[in-house]
């Protein structure tokens, strides 16, 4: 019997900011962070399952297509969390927003998708904000 691979994979990802500074710790900044970045989500046809903006760094479960890879995910979610710290004007224009790596993991199975999605909403109600998908 051959197995046949799914046409997606869930990912979990963290983007942490540079030299952790608290960039997010505004409230208003962080739910604008994690409207960006569900807005890039949707657009790229990427469901996110969990958004949690913590005061230093955006983690994000997300499905996407099995063949998108995985600078193009970082890359993408980078630029939409930058994006809302400029247009909040909490950082300056020209500034680094993000650390150069990032953690990035492709989540292998159901218990693990949904052991951190638990973990993204618990983290989440620790910091300015967490969303759960709709």
């Amino acid at each position: 019997m051959r197995y046949r691979q799914s046409s997606t994979k869930w990912c979990h990802v963290t983007l942490c900011t540079y030299r952790r500074r608290e960039i997010f710790k505004i409230a208003a900044t962080a739910r604008f962070c994690e409207r960006l970045v569900r807005h890039v989500c949707d657009e790229r046809g990427w469901h996110a399952a969990a958004v949690a903006v913590r005061p230093d760094a955006v983690q994000v479960l997300l499905r996407v297509p099995r063949a998108t890879a995985r600078d193009a995910v970082v890359r993408q979610l980078k630029r939409a969390a930058a994006g809302a710290v400029r247009e909040g004007l909490v950082c300056a224009t020209g500034l680094r927003v993000f650390e150069t790596g990032h953690w990035f993991a492709v989540l292998p199975s159901a218990a693990g998708v949904e052991a951190v999605r638990a973990r993204l909403e618990r983290r989440g109600r620790d910091g300015p904000s967490v969303a759960p998908a709709q």
